[in-house]
């Protein structure tokens, strides 16, 4: 039977790296930064000549637009933010980022013959404030989470080589490595165990029946009424009559 009229799958796939400015505008948390959008504010995205790097710049500004809401904050430093957050999640020290996020004002200070020292002075302070931070918080995932690309990756390395490696000891070591790292987790069940003596209930059972037994004598006796009995502290001292018997004494504090 032919097949027609299918669509193409590959169509469905991603083959742009590039931001637009309906994807930016829909991301953007509410209007008032909508009309604020221009084509060189996409541009400061679109003009990273790395498409790698550009992918990672486009998707980060998209993922935390969230942020301009939390703020008085310009398209534009919002950009410069993400690309230099970006960078520094990338591996890049504080000045080498501030250097490709500002190319000029880095330029500028080089000629002026800054310091090291000093133009990172400038790259730390930047990275300090308040948008900047508040794109950092964002950013901030699990360890396992944040490195699951490099996981997989491993993963599968270990497959390739269980199937293809000309050591039969490499295989078995792969097979053995997949096993562990692939096993299903197992249901996790918090169990409390709360242990207790039937000795000790009992023997707890048997020390209020005798308390209260001796406060009912002390009452008949008039050596007490029920209010003082009611509002005294309890304080006793076991006085053992027999293996089988137990009494309590009242201990008088005045």
């Amino acid at each position: 039977m032919q097949l027609t009229n299918l669509p193409d799958l590959d169509t469905e796939i991603e083959t742009t790296d590039h931001l637009t400015k309906d994807q930016l505008a829909s991301a953007l948390p509410d209007k008032r930064f909508r009309k604020h959008l221009t084509d060189d504010i996409v541009d400061m995205i679109n003009s990273e000549p790395d498409s790698e790097l550009r992918r990672v710049f486009r998707d980060n500004t998209l993922t935390y637009s969230s942020v301009l809401a939390t703020g008085r904050y310009s398209l534009a430093a919002y950009i410069h933010a993400i690309k230099f957050t970006s960078l520094k999640l990338m591996g890049d020290k504080a000045s080498t980022a501030y250097s490709k996020v500002f190319p000029d004002r880095y330029q500028n200070l080089i000629d002026k013959g800054a310091s090291s020292s000093y133009i990172a002075s400038f790259a730390d302070n930047y990275g300090n404030n308040a948008l900047v931070t508040k794109i950092m918080e964002q950013t901030l995932v699990p360890t396992h989470i944040l490195n699951a690309g490099v996981y997989q990756e491993a993963i599968n390395t270990q497959a390739e080589l269980m199937r293809t490696a000309k050591s039969e000891m490499v295989r078995q070591k792969a097979a053995e490595s997949l096993i562990t790292n692939l096993t299903a987790p197992t249901a996790a069940k918090l169990e409390i165990d709360i242990g207790y003596s039937n000795d000790l209930v009992d023997d707890l059972r048997a020390t209020t029946k005798a308390l209260a037994q001796q406060q009912l004598k002390m009452i008949l006796n008039g050596q007490s009424s029920a209010k003082e009995i009611a509002h005294s502290e309890i304080l006793a001292r076991k006085v053992n009559v027999s293996p089988v018997e137990t009494t309590y004494e009242v201990i008088d504090e005045k």
